[in-house]
């Protein structure tokens, strides 16, 4: 601002030129990318990046970025090596729009990240069920706080198991503004920790000699996908429950169906767009060896346990989980009276947001519980007495069993999972040599890693 108050005449008209040019650039780039016509987006570039940058790579990463949602606004500009870096707000998370301009209108450089989140300098006063009265209470309880520094935290819950005793807190609110603190039956989207879900059937079907883990999963698809497979090696259901099939994280085509949501692409993909990517994949080297983390191929392991079985995966998850577990508030899909027990979902700049529906793609992230439940499901995989459970904890390849993370051997195991969704984080961790365990649910997506390895610290601890 001081650089432009020492400018006159002509050259102080030509720098607010050049800004109302950039700034119909920037607009021009918002309006695009909020109706998906990346190309256009790619029309808009000088010859000094098309060099450099291919239309289709400039389209890929555009599209990599559309689950950001709409763009809302500008929340604030900030010139950096001779370009404007622009804040956003978008319905999911804050962006950093980066742009140089020529005189001609044309953009010379371009980028697009994740605004990074301000922590707060000290914990805010959060509403909170723990105690406060033993050494435990009190290193949970600084541990929660930290996690609240982040200002779109929202409600957290937290389930403890250590040498058999089981510890439960909660903090923050269901809703914003509500003052309401979650209970141990307030509802969350587990996610991702649905798939250990999925893998524990799988694993009850080998166990009663239904399949076997080396099985091509040919055998069990409609059709023929004569593709699925590289240099004679079939991908089998072991693939695709550790992650090695190679199917990337979702098919190319999600998001390209008409009436898709940015924000929930997966969940408007049908049946016949699912197995027609299907035919389309080609893995790319043998499988059985590099780990990709992939909704596609849990999503597709759901599907073909509900064809082994001849029952929708919902039944299975209660015949074979929820039920023998007392787990009576996990249910798989998010209908209309689960509701009114989940608290809200919020994104990572504060938005409330949609609850999530993965549609074809939920044996890999759509199961919704609450921490009652996820304890006594973190308890079943401390104790280990159901052998199916026993089974996915078992390592296969890269820190990697069945559905679950798996590190360490034989002494002190650490068998873990994330789960993330649009407006919910989850953790789980097992430590069976150790008898202890703990599970963690958040209703916004504030980063919660500092949290997952400050309670993975506690649970190594001899005593509490």
């Amino acid at each position: 601002m001081i650089r432009l108050l020492l400018l006159t005449g002509s050259t102080f008209l030509f720098a607010l030129s050049a800004l109302a040019q950039i700034e119909q650039v920037r607009d021009t780039i918002i309006a695009r990318f909020n109706r998906d016509d990346f190309k256009g987006i790619y029309q808009l570039a000088d010859t000094a990046f098309t060099k450099n940058i291919s239309e289709a790579r400039l389209v890929g990463y555009l599209k990599a970025n559309r689950n950001s949602g709409n763009i809302l606004k500008v929340v604030s500009q900030e010139e950096i090596r001779g370009g404007i870096a622009y804040r956003l707000a978008s319905e999911v998370r804050d962006l950093i729009l980066f742009l140089k301009v020529t005189p001609q209108g044309k953009f010379s450089s371009f980028g697009f990240s994740n605004a990074p989140t301000q922590l707060l300098a000290m914990a805010p006063e959060v509403k909170t069920t723990n105690p406060l009265k033993t050494a435990l209470d009190h290193r949970i309880d600084s541990l929660a706080r930290d996690y609240f520094r982040n200002p779109q935290a929202t409600g957290l819950s937290i389930g403890f198991i250590k040498e058999g005793k089981h510890y439960s807190y909660h903090y923050g609110e269901i809703r914003r503004g509500s003052e309401t603190v979650p209970s141990s039956l307030t509802g969350y989207e587990i996610a991702s920790i649905t798939k250990t879900f999925t893998a524990t059937l799988l694993a009850h079907a080998v166990l009663e000699e239904k399949v076997s883990l080396n099985d091509d999963i040919r055998r069990f698809l409609p059709g023929d996908f004569s593709n699925l497979s590289y240099a004679g090696q079939p991908i089998t259901l072991l693939h695709l429950a550790n992650h090695t099939a190679r199917l990337p994280t979702l098919p190319p085509a999600v998001g390209e169906q008409s009436g898709a949501n940015p924000l929930n692409p997966e969940g408007n993909m049908d049946s016949l767009r699912f197995y027609q990517a299907l035919r389309e994949f080609k893995p790319d080297t043998l499988p059985g060896y590099k780990f990709d983390y992939s909704n596609w191929g849990m999503a597709l392991l759901g599907h073909i346990l509900e064809n082994i079985y001849d029952q929708p995966y919902s039944r299975l998850i209660e015949t074979y989980i929820s039920q023998p577990l007392g787990m009576h508030h996990t249910f798989y899909h998010l209908v209309d009276e689960d509701k009114s027990q989940m608290a809200l979902p919020y994104s990572e700049n504060g938005n409330q947001i949609m609850y999530q529906h993965g549609g074809i793609f939920g044996p890999a992230g759509d199961i919704h519980s609450n921490l009652a439940d996820m304890t006594l499901y973190l308890q079943s995989q401390i104790e280990e007495k159901d052998t199916a459970i026993k089974l996915t904890h078992q390592f296969t390849r890269n820190n990697t069993g069945l559905g679950w993370g798996t590190r360490g051997q034989g002494v002190n195991r650490d068998i873990q999972h994330n789960g993330s969704s649009l407006g919910f984080r989850s953790h789980i961790s097992a430590f069976p040599e150790l008898k202890a365990g703990c599970v963690l649910l958040a209703n916004s997506k504030a980063d919660m890693s500092r949290l997952i390895l400050g309670m993975q610290g506690l649970l190594s601890r001899k005593s509490p």
